[in-house]
């Protein structure tokens, strides 16, 4: 192969985006990961101290993205322990699914 033809294959593998850009997207996400994680602490800590209740919504989305990452991550990795991890957020996300139901239920109007 020449040098062209490599920068092609390379291309066509990374989908015309940049190596860094991709480490740049890698590292953005996980930041993400983090912010939306310490938003949620913050907002059930919030709710806790002022309103005395705990909230479940915020939960159930953080939850549900982080399982989502871990299952395509498990898919593209094909490692035992991506699954399970994927397979406890999704526990969680139920946990916190039933919490927000159990509320909606008791509630009256």
């Amino acid at each position: 192969m020449n040098k062209d033809e490599i920068l092609k294959a390379s291309r066509k593998e990374n989908k015309n985006k940049d190596l860094a850009e991709i480490e740049v997207m890698l590292r953005a996400g996980s930041h993400a990961g983090r912010v939306g994680a310490l938003a949620c602490c913050l907002i059930s800590l919030l709710s806790s101290m002022l309103a005395h209740i705990m909230l479940y919504s915020p939960w159930i989305i953080y939850f549900s993205i982080v399982a989502t990452q871990w299952f395509v991550r498990f898919i593209g990795m094909k490692r035992k322990s991506d699954l399970a991890v994927a397979i406890l957020f999704m526990c969680l996300t139920v946990l916190a699914l039933l919490g927000f139901v159990r509320r909606l239920i008791g509630v009256t109007v």
